[in-house]
């Protein structure tokens, strides 16, 4: 009778655990990656050695879609990629999907046309799956254009670079009714939206502002030189300490004297100045300790973020990295 009971709350408790939890991979540990464990999270490499040559970045922006493939964004090779998913957790090689006149950096999914929009240097593109891209908007007088985003409005949000400083433009799917949501910011790539607003990241000045009915504000001071880029709005169950609140992407202080940046942060919009150093996690050592140790990202160039259906965190670092971080 007890075998009996026993192999029934068995069956229950496998029943009722999270099918999420029932499908995930034995974590691949490297420990070549960014130091986590002190907050509970596997480290794993998605794609490594994507080279490419010249000065732009080999990786820049991410994109899940519903299969569960990562497309990403090749400025270097001014193309967009794909890794398809494997089956069993991760994911295959890159197959090309299409190629582009210009290098491109931003990427968004519109689910509903099934297909994908792309910001590159001075234009907007819109990309279909057989690799065939139209130019839907073109604007000589930006010099290059950062992360793109599908408003709830459905209008599509860039940010926009030019010689007189950052702005963040909004416009149609087919490329009218331009406007610029905000200027003033000195230089723009990732932004996103949390529950009451928008929020920009200005990587020249190592800040957050947030952007509510069209007024702008400095929201949050971030380590001196330490090049915020990416932006993500964290809204899953699978990591709940940080639900409801931003992981922002520390590119790193590339031309400065002092060692800042080259990690993850996370930050509550409704309190900023309590922010948290999530990845990498090591007794609270600083920036430039971590680095010694090769215990953070440093030298590689975060660019951006995303998560995918199970609510996994994925960086995506210049150089042509892509690594992951889920619970253990």
């Amino acid at each position: 009778m007890r075998a009996l009971l026993l192999l029934l709350s068995l069956a229950v408790w496998l029943i009722g655990a999270p099918a999420a939890a029932q499908s995930a991979p034995p974590c691949q540990d490297r420990h070549d990656l960014p130091y986590v464990p002190d907050v509970g999270l596997c480290p794993e490499m998605i794609l490594e050695d994507f080279e490419a040559a010249g000065d732009l970045a080999a990786l820049s922006s991410l994109v899940f879609t519903a299969e569960g493939a990562l497309y990403f964004t090749s400025p270097a090779r001014r193309a967009v990629y794909r890794l398809p998913p494997d089956g069993e957790g991760f994911f295959g090689a890159p197959e090309l999907v299409g190629a582009l006149p210009e290098a491109p950096f931003g990427i968004a999914y519109a689910a509903d046309e099934d297909v994908f929009y792309v910001a590159a240097e001075q234009s907007l593109f819109r990309l279909r799956r057989d690799g065939s891209a139209q130019p839907i908007y073109r604007d000589p007088s930006a010099r290059w254009y950062g992360e793109l985003h599908l408003g709830a409005d459905g209008r599509l949000y860039a940010a926009r670079n030019a010689a007189d400083g950052a702005a963040l433009l909004s416009l149609e799917r087919d490329g009218s009714d331009p406007r610029l949501e905000t200027t003033g910011l000195r230089r723009l790539f990732g932004f996103a939206w949390a529950d009451d607003g928008l929020i920009l990241a200005d990587e020249a000045e190592s800040a957050l502002y947030s952007l509510r009915e069209g007024a702008l504000r400095r929201l949050a001071e971030l380590p001196s030189h330490s090049a915020p880029r990416g932006i993500l709005h964290y809204d899953s169950a699978s990591m709940a300490q940080w639900r409801g609140g931003v992981f922002v992407a520390l590119s790193g202080s590339w031309n400065a004297t002092r060692i800042s940046g080259y990690a993850v942060y996370w930050l509550n919009p409704a309190q900023p100045s309590a922010q948290q150093q999530v990845i990498p996690s090591y007794f609270g050592w600083d920036a430039e300790n971590l680095a010694l140790r090769r215990l953070s990202f440093h030298p590689l160039q975060l660019m951006s973020l995303a998560t995918d259906a199970n609510g996994w965190l994925y960086t995506a670092l210049a150089e042509g990295y892509i690594y992951r971080f889920r619970p253990r």
